[in-house]
């Protein structure tokens, strides 16, 4: 996604972030005992719940590689064509690196799931700020630079707000999709016409796309057509293994959009930021989540809609005002101490844990 690179200073790594989603996952799952022992689950059910949990893990691992190989194929057949740098890293990388999403909710779309297509996104972005943001705060201290916060974070902010008021009568028609889909639009000229007059803050993304630039043609094909292929049967393998699986313990679609299929399409970025967070270079995580957000309204619900208009299904004022508010949160803690350090990191986990426990109630 768009990283917005910026320099931190601060405290010695932690691994409390992955004891606190043992712990939510441990909970969760407890929520379902008591059903799963009434329905006196024998062999004859554990079989098929094991297909499910690696049709799963199938579907993600599938959906990232697909993404990482688009990613490659795509950079490099533009490159080719004389596209520079900055546009391929803001457009082209940029929907490339969001396919994931972007294909899970076309597909749970066009199988009637509209509840899933939703809940992914709305899941996702709950997941990014209070999962993924909190992880990083806890391990290292996030801070974001002025620049962020005067206009990207506003963007974020007012997609999040829009979405919130989309959904007033649980549906996404496709007049809205086309809506969303042109706000995306109006947000690439805007991130373009920035980096042009600053060139230093995207030095990041221009050398990530020229990293490809020896690729020879035909294996920037491959690449494109494999990443694509990949994404394809990834995001049916995914959303197959999430129904069948919330259909054997009990969870409507929209809980499983809002927690199982959101949470896979978030492990890139969970795992993404980590790992900036232990080289403490969490400004750059900053950057991603935001532009995740930004384009999960815009681009995912968006496009999806405009394919096929989207019923909100079990996607409540409850899912949507959690993500409403810690967008609102960040964004008063970033306008307060341009600092998210480890207490807040704490808090942020422990919301998402909370919310986690009571979607599965």
């Amino acid at each position: 996604m768009f990283c917005l690179t910026e320099q931190t200073h601060g405290r010695k790594h932690s691994y409390t972030p992955f004891l606190a989603f043992r712990i939510m996952l441990i909970v969760a799952v407890n929520k379902r005992i008591p059903y799963l022992l009434n329905r006196q689950i024998n062999h004859h059910h554990i079989l098929p719940m094991l297909t499910s949990l690696l049709w799963l893990i199938a579907g993600v691992g599938l959906l990232t590689y697909g993404a990482d190989r688009l990613v490659a194929g795509s950079s490099a057949i533009a490159l080719r064509t004389g596209i520079s740098p900055l546009l391929i890293g803001l457009t082209i990388v940029a929907f490339a690196t969001s396919s994931p999403e972007l294909l899970v909710s076309i597909v749970a779309a066009l199988q009637g799931k509209s509840s899933i297509a939703i809940g992914n996104v709305v899941g996702s972005n709950i997941a990014n700020i209070a999962l993924v943001l909190g992880a990083a705060a806890i391990i290292y201290p996030v801070k974001a630079e002025s620049k962020v916060l005067k206009r990207e974070m506003p963007y974020m902010v007012g997609a999040v707000a829009f979405l919130y008021v989309l959904m007033y009568n649980d549906m996404i028609t496709r007049t809205e999709g086309i809506a969303l889909v042109l706000m995306l639009a109006a947000f690439l000229v805007y991130q373009i016409r920035l980096a042009r007059a600053q060139m230093d803050r995207f030095d990041e993304q221009v050398k990530d796309v020229l990293a490809h630039k020896t690729v020879p043609v035909w294996l920037a094909v491959f690449y494109a057509v494999l990443g694509a292929a990949c994404l394809y049967f990834g995001s049916e393998a995914f959303v197959a293994g999430a129904v069948e699986l919330g259909a054997m313990i009990g969870i409507s679609d929209a809980v499983i959009g809002l927690s199982v299929i959101s949470i896979g399409t978030s492990l890139p970025e969970l795992a993404t930021t980590v790992m900036a967070a232990l080289k403490k270079e969490t400004g750059m995580a900053l950057g991603n989540i935001i532009g995740s957000n930004i384009f999960n309204v815009f681009a995912v619900l968006g496009i999806t809609a405009v394919i096929i208009p989207l019923d909100g299904g079990g996607i409540n004022y409850i899912d949507l005002s959690v993500m409403m508010v810690l967008t609102l949160a960040i964004w008063g803690l970033f306008q307060y101490n341009r600092e998210l350090g480890r207490i807040s990191g704490f808090v942020l986990l422990l919301s998402y844990v909370g919310y986690m426990v009571w979607l599965f109630q």
